[in-house]
């Protein structure tokens, strides 16, 4: 990574850390007790908790709030024979580090001067939870930890005790992380950051951006749709989509200028903001697209954008293919499994397939075997059959990406689900219940996707998807033909959600419904088509679970149809 380029969320490593504490004061009080938990891309990956003895009288008051007593403390050790400890959980190497923390300047303070006090100084970058409450949950009265996790029913144990609170802090976390990255579409923490310390602006107070399109944000409605910056001139400088307009709006207008300086700039020329309302998220996505091809607005290419949801990739397209995490899906013949809700889930598969199976782990993207080619370190490591230069031939290497498939896709006994399953019982079993609850989500996450794993291949490999997004005005509806949109219809009570009339037209315009899939010819899409392929695509496997879509096969009829669409 070069040196000013920003740091991607996905590659932040969050520690969540709650202190108790003798009293308010970070100078003159001392901590009872600790806890930090190392969170990276929404999952923990070590924990550390200590009772501390403080060297000073816990008052009562305060053992009445903590349930922590001078006699529980007595044998325990200072801070001073901890710091090495802390110091080493608090250092991750070259991975950028943000302490995290409800009110996190209160324990961020407490540790500052315990370090001080030992001769160590530490220069954390921090992040509050209860600062990202005001701004995302505006209209929760209280913002403390008790309500915000109430907000998102989070059981708490026990309050006022370091591990259960820093637990809560980190549910609290992903939660907002989940709303800043899918909603307002931050990509780096220095983003995140900047969010925290955003003031609030109200009616009285308008924003500098508000006062020059001389708008409001309630002129902004709570619909999906695209909206387009312009500039003085008209120029449309900026084209994004939205699920509700108003809340993606008062992300650029309702704040101070904490923003990214690309966002500054931006924000610096706009004149005006306008808007189209769509039906659908899904509607605005693919309307987006379209758009921004059709003007190219400069900004567009300047503020980029990336998804956070990874998918592992075998590229069987080619002779000789390989296994890769990668965040979108292409039309490209490849096979593509996910989307895995963790970077984890990814990386332990793509750990446990390398150390597995004997696909090739060379950089490049297509061999072409040849006797004069010089066998690499995996082969003498027994980790590939060196394909490269006729060591292997290609319909064994073929076999062997089909174990990988089944390692991935079955139950069976050679599979991930058997193997991560005996794993976490052994885990359990010896006491070791953190890698057992680790083990635990990748499995989770595994099966989670191999529900719905049909529907991913289904948008990219010529077969026929109808899906349905119920919305305000009725219900809209997407016919998808090879991840192309063939058409789409808004169903509402004024058209009396007319199926018939619908598919009608669709099989006489496209034969949609009853062309035969055997027959099928890959249509060889050009530039835009490839692009409204992928949006579609990663759209309907990040949303399957969220909305209905039906397959269709030959051996469906019109009914079979139209009872879905009637549902």
């Amino acid at each position: 990574m070069k040196k000013n380029e920003p740091v991607n969320i996905q590659d932040v490593i969050f520690v969540v850390c709650d202190v108790e504490t003798t009293g308010l004061s970070p100078v003159y009080n001392r901590i009872t007790e600790i806890s930090l938990i190392k969170v990276q891309n929404g999952e923990i990956i070590d924990k550390y908790s200590s009772l501390i003895n403080p060297q000073q009288h816990i008052p009562g008051e305060i053992t009445r709030l903590t349930g922590i007593a001078n006699e529980d403390v007595m044998n325990k050790p200072s801070f001073g024979v901890l710091s090495q400890k802390i110091l080493s959980f608090l250092d991750c190497g070259e991975n950028t580090v943000v302490f995290t923390g409800h009110n996190v300047s209160f324990d961020y303070k407490f540790l500052f001067h315990s370090f001080e006090r030992e001769g160590i100084q530490i220069n954390l970058k921090t992040l509050c939870t209860c600062k990202l409450a005001r701004r995302l949950l505006k209209n929760l009265r209280s913002k403390s930890l008790l309500n915000v996790a109430s907000y998102y029913k989070i059981k708490m144990e026990r309050q006022h005790r370091a591990f259960d609170d820093s637990l809560a802090t980190y549910k609290i976390l992903n939660n907002f992380l989940d709303v800043l990255c899918g909603e307002y579409e931050y990509d780096s923490i220095d983003e995140i950051l900047g969010f925290q310390n955003k003031k609030i602006y109200n009616e009285e107070n308008k924003s500098p951006v508000l006062k020059n399109i001389k708008m409001t944000i309630k002129d902004f409605p709570l619909l999906p749709g695209v909206y387009f910056m312009k500039s003085r001139n008209g120029e449309i400088l900026y084209i994004g989509k939205a699920k509700s307009l108003r809340e993606r709006i008062s992300s650029y207008v309702g704040y101070n200028s904490e923003h990214s300086d690309k966002i500054k700039k931006l924000l610096k020329y706009v004149r005006t903001i306008e808007f189209e309302t769509t039906n659908s998220e899904l509607s605005a996505l693919i309307l987006e697209s379209n758009l921004i091809k059709k003007h190219k607005p400069r900004f567009n290419s300047a503020i980029k954008r990336f998804r956070f949801h990874p998918f592992l990739k075998i590229d069987v397209q080619n002779s000789f293919p390989k296994v890769e995490k990668v965040y979108e899906i292409e039309n490209d013949g490849a096979n593509y499994y996910g989307p895995f809700r963790s970077g984890q889930t990814v990386n332990k598969l793509l750990t446990d397939i390398k150390d597995e199976f004997k696909l090739r782990k060379c950089e490049q993207k297509i061999i072409k075997p040849s006797a004069d080619n010089s066998a690499c370190m995996y082969l003498e490591m027994g980790k590939c059959n060196a394909p490269c230069n006729f060591n292997q031939s290609q319909k064994d290497y073929a076999e062997e990406v089909e174990r990988v498939h089944g390692f991935i896709t079955s139950s069976a006994k050679h599979s991930a689900q058997n193997l991560y399953e005996i794993r976490m019982n052994e885990f359990s079993e010896n006491t070791d219940y953190e890698r057992a609850a680790f083990i635990r989500d990748r499995l989770q996450d595994l099966k989670k996707v191999l529900s719905y794993q049909k529907v991913i291949t289904s948008a990219i490999n010529g077969k026929k998807i109808i899906i349905k997004c119920v919305n305000d005005a009725g219900k809209e509806i997407f016919f998808i033909q090879n991840g192309k949109l063939v058409k789409t219809y808004q169903m509402s009570p004024d058209n009396g959600y007319d199926q018939r009339n619908i598919l009608e037209e669709l099989t006489e315009t496209t034969e949609y419904l009853f062309f035969s899939l055997s027959k099928f010819v890959q249509h060889k899409f050009n530039p835009t088509e490839k692009d409204e392929i992928k949006v579609i695509s990663n759209w309907l496997a990040l949303n399957k679970d969220r909305n209905t879509f039906m397959e269709i096969s030959d051996q469906h009829s019109i009914e079979d149809v139209m009872n879905f669409l009637a549902k």
